[in-house]
């Protein structure tokens, strides 16, 4: 079976915007796995499965007032794996831009993202 990964990646997306915790749970629960793991520069010892990453964003919108992520790119995808470009604003920061690489489990839920940040 074959899985439309670009929209998957694009509810990831939804997670980063959704600012109400259940429905984020929700968008979650169906695109990433309860041992999938999360890393940045901001967490580079990862977060493992979607409690955690719902947590972080939460934190992240107290941390950043008018947070927003916006892909800059096309989701590129070969096989399991897949990467885009994106850029974060927020009322209280410069703007940034980084790049997320993905890799996909066999049912085309995410089982590892790690981001990049431009320097």
């Amino acid at each position: 079976m074959e899985h439309d990964l670009t929209a998957v990646v694009r509810r990831y997306d939804e997670v980063w915007a959704e600012r109400d915790v259940a429905r984020r749970r929700d968008i979650l629960a169906a695109i990433w796995t309860e041992d999938t793991i999360y890393l940045d520069p901001d967490v580079p010892a990862g977060l493992v499965g979607p409690d955690a990453l719902v947590d972080f964003i939460e934190a992240s919108f107290e941390q950043y007032p008018g947070l927003a992520i916006t892909a800059i790119s096309e989701v590129a995808v070969l096989h399991d794996r897949a990467w885009y470009r994106w850029r974060q604003t927020s009322d209280n920061g410069p703007a940034i831009t980084g790049t997320d690489f993905i890799e996909f489990d066999a049912a085309g839920r995410i089982r590892r993202l790690t981001g990049f940040y431009d320097s």
